[in-house]
């Protein structure tokens, strides 16, 4: 801890994983291989709504481990929040990615994030949509 320790002294940025995922699991992940993945960011600007953002990616995680194993053509990858330094009400950032194991799939479904059942999901936060960003990466042939 003394490495963690000696760079909190200094202010530096601290990622900590709130929510594990298919990246930090091998088990969930199984033999699948992402043919994409993205990264979704989250700025709140407080503890409450970071909360709230965490509780409900973990509902949301519960929900899709509930699918059979057929429908998993995407899956959530670890989480993690990053405090915002000199916040005095202790937000930052949510971020999470996602793994896409089929490629139709994630072309048809990559913009879902900015989709209106989503955009409900973000008020009912109090995150609005200019405090979210989200990246996509395609896997190269190997």
């Amino acid at each position: 801890m003394s490495i963690v320790n000696e760079f909190i002294r200094q202010n530096a940025v601290t990622r900590v994983r709130v929510l594990n995922g298919e990246d930090t699991d091998a088990t969930r992940r199984g033999d699948k291989k992402a043919v994409a993945r993205s990264e979704c960011t989250y700025y709140c600007p407080d503890e409450t709504t970071a909360r709230r953002c965490i509780d409900a990616l973990e509902e949301s995680d519960r929900r899709l481990r509930e699918r059979p194993e057929e429908l998993m053509l995407w899956d959530w990858q670890a989480t993690y929040f990053e405090a915002e330094q000199d916040n005095p009400l202790g937000g930052g950032s949510v971020i999470l990615g996602v793994a896409w194991y089929d490629q139709e799939f994630f072309d048809d479904r990559r913009d879902a994030w900015f989709g209106r059942m989503h955009q409900r999901i973000y008020q009912q936060l109090g995150i609005p949509l200019e405090n979210i960003d989200v990246s996509h990466w395609r896997r190269l042939a190997t």
